[in-house]
């Protein structure tokens, strides 16, 4: 009798181990595979990241192709118009060509350093060969020279933000531009940058504004929607605030 219970005992034993080890097998092939869960959902987020990243490199040159394209028609095509004219009034002034050639010099270098000005907004990578500030710079002046509304521009120093974010920020600011030009139907456009301490860039508008809440409601504003979610893709806010006939502004800044 005390060996079958001897032997019931190590049986049961035997069992408790045996559920015990299969118990923690169970628990290391359940966690390895939530791990390669994990593993693999990181893996698309960088797929996607990347993704949408070459997406908004390939919008940001197409933007510019459109400007440089506006520039070359209605700026530096007048002025080499007006060269030509000059030229031709050269022809039939040549005793009294001095003043006539300083003032077609002064012409052909300022066409010149526009036409500098737009190869550099065409390189394959704008963040390599000038500060975000810069470029932000160079479309205030195009904006300026439309002469639609009075932009107005500050800023205090380049912000410490990495290659990528400044693409993404970049693209999110011709965005908001086109939207200004296109509904906004404004005479003013405050545009301001701090990048000292915690990085903040406000665009502001005094035009006829929207409901934004209305909206967001009714799932429309996709270019806003994707503003605000190419803004978190790069570690920023984007925050719409805009009242009808008031205006509008959008705030983006470090999270």
């Amino acid at each position: 009798m005390f060996n079958n219970d001897i032997g019931i005992t190590v049986v049961l034993s035997s069992l408790l181990f045996i559920l015990l080890l299969a118990g923690v097998i169970i628990t290391i092939f359940v966690a390895n595979r939530r791990n390669a869960k994990q593993e693999m959902k990181m893996v698309q987020m960088q797929i996607d990241y990347e993704k949408e990243l070459r997406m908004v490199q390939v919008e940001v040159q197409e933007q510019v192709l459109v400007n440089t394209g506006r520039e070359l028609h209605d700026n530096i095509g007048h002025k080499l118009t007006f060269i030509n004219l000059q030229l031709q009034q050269y022809r039939v002034m040549n005793p009294e060509s001095g003043p006539l050639l300083e003032t077609m010099g002064a012409n052909m270098i300022e066409s010149v350093e526009e036409l500098r000005r737009m190869s550099k907004q065409l390189s394959t990578d704008l963040f390599e060969t000038q500060d975000l500030t810069a470029a932000i710079n160079q479309e205030v002046q195009r904006l300026r020279q439309l002469n639609r509304f009075e932009v107005k521009w500050d800023y205090d120093a380049e912000p410490l933000l990495d290659k990528d974010q400044k693409v993404i920020l970049f693209r999110i600011f011709q965005e908001i531009l086109n939207n200004i030009m296109k509904h906004a139907g404004c005479t003013i456009v405050n545009i301001t940058l701090r990048g000292n301490a915690n990085f903040r860039m406000i665009v502001e508008d005094n035009g006829m504004g929207f409901d934004y809440a209305e909206i967001k409601a009714t799932g429309t504003g996709s270019g806003l929607k994707n503003m605000v979610k190419r803004a978190e893709m790069a570690r920023l806010n984007c925050n719409i605030r805009s009242v009808i006939d008031k205006g509008t502004t959008f705030t983006l800044e470090t999270i």
